[in-house]
């Protein structure tokens, strides 16, 4: 994983994203040039990666994932902080630095860039060095029609409609009109049914699409940090039910179900989302795990933990952190509220000093004991982007929609059992089972960044915030863009709630 952050720079540096125009005539001994940085198997290595890297970077910066896909939806309290006090009650266009580079997709269009660039380049290398096999580029490259795609479901989900590129960028950054919504997520699915033909259910070198060890790491390096034939379904899962076509949904989610025995796919247990006292093993945030289908890592084992960028920078206070107070909490009331069955284990393993004023969320509390300058601690929990549980949830969402009750409430008993809570009643509405499944996802997936995409696909923004559905109508929902965004290309459109 160091190829990361190596190749996140090397490739920045190569399609001149650092540049500034010319500003000087000599060629720089230092930046490796484009034409040599596309050349040999390393190069493939190191561009391939950067996708990912690039995303990671795009997702933690001043928290974003969290930002975008929980902030807004009310389950957090605010201690003190300004900008967070605002993204909670949706007033985005607020003047705060952090607030800026919210409102700003460029660095997702960073990723869309290096993925672009890769799928040109990457197919000629293998002519330039004999040691890069085209089957190991098919492998690559599919990894990187993933990120694509992904970084595109991504953002559709903050800003609706979004500029499509699919080229590399030839000079300037061209200025691009707002595709419709549909048509970005149509062509993200269709690159994410192109990558899952080349990419294996798991990198454990069984699979044709790809033998032995891969890049010298067996199977247990690899899990759930790398696109598979699993987690494209999954992403296809998603786009699909995002255009309210559940039928396709189901239909990919149940191929991932279908073929558990190569995907080695399971149910995380309720021990091991108790997070140890360590915090560097035990819990489903340390990742790595059968019950993860893909995560953005921040492992310690390759010095890949930071002090900020994760979840606990804004949750976590003293003895933890050298910190008085938390910037978020979930209060008391809320927590009763969200948990309201006594025998709901997840209650005590996701919160901890329930008799204080501000409960802490413990659900992600990876930090390095190793550290031991107690003006200092690193984080180095996931980015949990699909997990199985999720998944689970998603598709007793689609039966329920699809007008199969039975399998919906099948689904959902699953999940809930498992948690010590009773089956949901046999006589269920598709609204009351709809409703169900909600507070579900809520229950399992708190902190983990869907809530807010969860309330705009349920239709229930009005109902857990202060906008109308007027609002929602007019774009609230979405993100606005930052002025500098509008100033570049004139040829962008603000929603109108946001003008």
């Amino acid at each position: 994983m160091r190829y990361i952050w190596m190749g996140s720079l090397m490739c920045l540096l190569a399609t001149g994203w650092l540049s500034c125009k010319k500003m000087l005539d000599v060629e720089s001994t230092r930046a490796v040039t484009e034409e040599n940085m596309w050349r040999t198997k390393n190069d493939a290595w190191a561009g391939s990666f950067a996708a990912y890297g690039l995303l990671r970077a795009a997702l933690a910066n001043e928290n974003a994932h969290w930002a975008y896909g929980e902030m807004r939806g009310g389950d957090f309290t605010v201690s003190k902080r300004g900008d967070l006090q605002a993204l909670r009650s949706s007033q985005l266009t607020s003047n705060y630095p952090a607030m800026d580079t919210w409102r700003d997709w460029r660095r997702f269009y960073a990723v869309i860039a290096q993925c672009n660039l890769a799928l040109a380049k990457l197919p000629g290398i293998p002519d330039l060095d004999n040691r890069y096999a085209r089957s190991e580029m098919k492998l690559d490259a599919a990894q990187v029609r993933f990120v694509r795609a992904f970084t595109y479901f991504y953002i559709v989900r903050i800003w609706g409609d979004v500029p499509l590129i699919t080229e590399p960028f030839k000079g300037d950054f061209a200025a691009s009109t707002r595709e419709d919504w549909k048509k970005v997520l149509d062509f993200a699915q269709e690159e994410a049914i192109a990558a899952a033909k080349d990419l294996p259910w798991q990198f454990d070198g069984t699979n044709p699409e790809q033998q032995g060890n891969y890049r010298g790491q067996g199977v247990s390096h690899w899990r759930s940090i790398l696109a598979t034939r699993g987690a494209c379904y999954n992403l296809i899962a998603h786009i699909a039910a995002w255009k309210k076509d559940y039928a396709t949904a189901l239909e990919y989610i149940n191929a991932i179900t279908d073929n558990k025995a190569r995907t080695a796919y399971e149910y995380v247990t309720n021990n091991d989302m108790i997070v140890a006292p360590s915090g560097t093993s035990g819990s489903t945030f340390r990742g790595r795990t059968n019950w993860n289908i893909f995560q953005l890592d921040f492992n310690i084992d390759h010095a890949e933990i930071s002090t900020t960028g994760q979840l606990e920078y804004w949750t976590l206070r003293y003895p933890d952190v050298p910190k008085a107070e938390a910037e978020i909490y979930v209060t008391k009331d809320s927590i009763l509220n969200i948990y309201s069955n006594s025998s709901d284990v997840r209650a005590s393993i996701f919160f901890t000093d329930m008799t204080s004023v501000q409960p802490m969320f413990y659900k992600l509390r990876m930090l390095d004991g190793a550290v031991k300058n107690p003006t200092l601690r690193l984080f180095n929990a996931a980015i949990v982007i699909f997990r199985y549980e999720e998944m689970t949830l998603l598709r007793a969402e689609c039966n329920a929609r699809l007008k199969n009750y039975e399998a919906a409430r099948a689904e959902l008993n699953t999940l809930r059992n498992r948690r010590y809570i009773e089956s949901v009643p046999e006589d269920a509405t598709e609204e009351e089972l709809l409703d169900l499944i909600l507070e579900e996802r809520r229950r399992e997936l708190i902190g983990e960044g869907w809530r807010w995409y969860d309330l705009i696909s349920f239709g229930k923004v009005p109902a857990y915030s202060r906008l109308t559905e007027a609002d929602v109508q007019n774009g609230a929902a979405y993100w606005p863009l930052s002025k500098n965004t509008l100033s570049l290309n004139p040829q962008l459109t603000q929603y109108s709630y946001w003008k």
